[in-house]
């Protein structure tokens, strides 16, 4: 019997501002893995990776995508408790209008993750928030605001994550081999189920759940998707291989709609459903490590100036995200956090830490699949060994990245 090789692509990940980490816990017993941090800079720096501000932003081709959903809660905020109204800028820049025709994610966000402060410097904004985070997130290092002046108006938000696995992954010993859509090979590190575990860690097999499958296990034409830790909750880890989509909605929605499919199987023949959502006895499931950090700007919006009434006369300063994402054989953990200031003249918006990952046909979702809970979502396509990429099946290779 040929062992099937399981892949996955479309990761839904994160809503992140100020995001530090959020996710859910399959165990609190078991602690994440000290991976090697691959890359820590501005996305600047990496030839083709993008930063998106939204799901709905196009994906071009032959680029890695990460969306984190911590710029948008704070987007969002500042346009409920400050504009009271969607944000206007000058010259009507298509990002503005992007964030603002977005749902608000932070209904959606679980209860505990997700903190949001707002409130004028001179008053004790910051110290409220030291404070505050000191008890909710007593982990966290306690932010700075060196822009901030005495008349800032401040708007902060922070996002905790993490998702365990009650079964640690097997780390591999060898490469796992990853190819671009330019057909370049690059090594990296891997954990997962191995070619020589077959037949055998039935609790560990048990633990990850396809959601769907289609095409022949080897053939390139192979597609799937799946939860790293089926009883996590409330969020997910969820690894996917599908055909690029023009967006990251789109390509959420084509995985949610081939789940359904399969729900729809278990009705009319519950066994061949049931063979379909497990991993067998020689199966090999193998994912990438990633651990890394990006810092990036939404250069479109600095220095506009905003057309609210209750903004009239003030301009967006700095727009900015900061992603830090970590998946490895123990579990994943995904930080983020934003802060937008008002001045009497400017605004910035600032988002230290958000998280975001995808590899080629892969991608990465930590979130709830189809409540509009996402967390961190991503496709990626490797520009260099530090950077995230998007995977996909080759035959030959148990896990191979392409376009």
């Amino acid at each position: 019997m040929q062992p099937r090789q399981v892949m996955a692509t479309g990761l839904k990940l994160v809503f992140l501002i100020q995001l530090v980490i959020l996710a859910s816990s399959c165990s609190s017993k078991t602690h994440l893995q000290v991976t090697k941090q691959s890359f820590d800079g501005r996305s600047e720096d990496l030839k083709a990776t993008e930063v998106v501000p939204t799901l709905q932003a196009p994906v071009r081709s032959g680029h890695n995508v990460v969306w984190c959903v911590s710029f948008l809660a704070a987007w969002k905020t500042l346009a409920a408790e400050i504009a009271k109204e969607d944000i206007a800028m000058e010259g009507s820049p298509e990002l503005a209008a992007l964030l603002n025709r977005a749902a608000d994610p932070r209904p959606h966000i679980p209860k505990g993750a997700l903190y949001v402060a707002t409130g004028w410097k001179q008053q004790g904004v910051v110290e409220k928030i030291h404070s505050d985070l000191r008890r909710a997130f007593p982990e966290k290092a306690t932010p700075t605001f060196p822009d901030v002046t005495e008349d800032s108006f401040v708007v902060y938000s922070y996002l905790e994550a993490k998702v365990r696995f009650s079964v640690s992954f097997f780390q591999s010993h060898k490469p796992l081999v990853f190819t671009d859509s330019h057909g370049r090979k690059t090594n990296v590190t891997s954990f997962g189920i191995r070619p020589e575990d077959e037949y055998a860690y039935n609790k560990l097999r048990a633990q990850p759940r396809i959601l769907f499958r289609k095409g022949e296990p080897k053939g390139k034409d192979l597609e799937f998707a799946l939860d790293l830790c089926g009883q996590s909750s409330p969020s997910q880890i969820v690894v996917a291989r599908i055909k690029q989509e023009p967006t990251l909605a789109a390509a959420l929605a084509r995985v949610e709609r081939e789940q359904a499919e399969l729900t729809n199987v278990k009705e009319n023949d519950a066994e061949y459903a049931s063979y379909l959502e497990k991993i067998g006895p020689n199966d090999v499931l193998l994912v990438p490590d990633l651990f890394w950090q990006i810092s990036h700007r939404f250069s479109e919006v600095e220095g506009k100036a905003f057309a609210n009434p209750k903004l009239k006369g003030q301009r967006l300063d700095i727009a900015q995200q900061d992603i830090l994402f970590r998946l490895d054989r123990s579990g994943a953990a995904l930080k983020s956090e934003s802060m937008d200031s008002i001045r009497v003249d400017s605004i910035r918006v600032a988002s230290p830490h958000s998280t975001f990952a995808g590899l080629s046909s892969f991608g990465l979702l930590i979130g709830q699949l189809s409540s509009g809970g996402q967390l961190l979502k991503s496709e990626l396509e490797l520009d260099s060994p530090p950077c995230p990429a998007r995977s996909g099946w080759r035959e030959g290779h148990i896990f191979n990245f392409h376009k």
